[in-house]
């Protein structure tokens, strides 16, 4: 069994970026954590707008794509598969959606 090494230890403990992408986890954490109470609303939304009007709102259904994106790219970076930061470090994800014909 591969014992600690104390000094490679004591390095990583102070090491000031370890620290910083801490921080930065949490505050993305609960930035994701409020996106996902957006992408719960914005469902609630287009729902009573297909159930009242019949067709959903484009608009709105760009916007929980793109909201997706960000998502992704929020999961990337708690994940450390990615050192991209997101939003508001990066622009937000936007991308056009093809027309929709309810």
């Amino acid at each position: 069994m591969v014992g600690i090494n104390e000094e490679n230890l004591k390095k990583n403990v102070q090491d000031k970026d370890t620290w910083l992408r801490f921080v930065y986890l949490v505050v993305f954490g609960v930035a994701f954590y409020l996106s996902i109470l957006l992408t719960f609303a914005t469902s609630i939304f287009q729902f009573l707008t297909k159930l009242f009007s019949g067709s959903s709102f484009a608009g709105l259904s760009e916007f929980g794509d793109n909201l997706a994106s960000y998502q992704a790219q929020v999961t990337r970076f708690l994940t450390f598969a990615s050192d991209d930061k997101p939003f508001p470090f990066a622009p937000f994800p936007v991308k056009k959606l093809p027309e929709l014909h309810s």
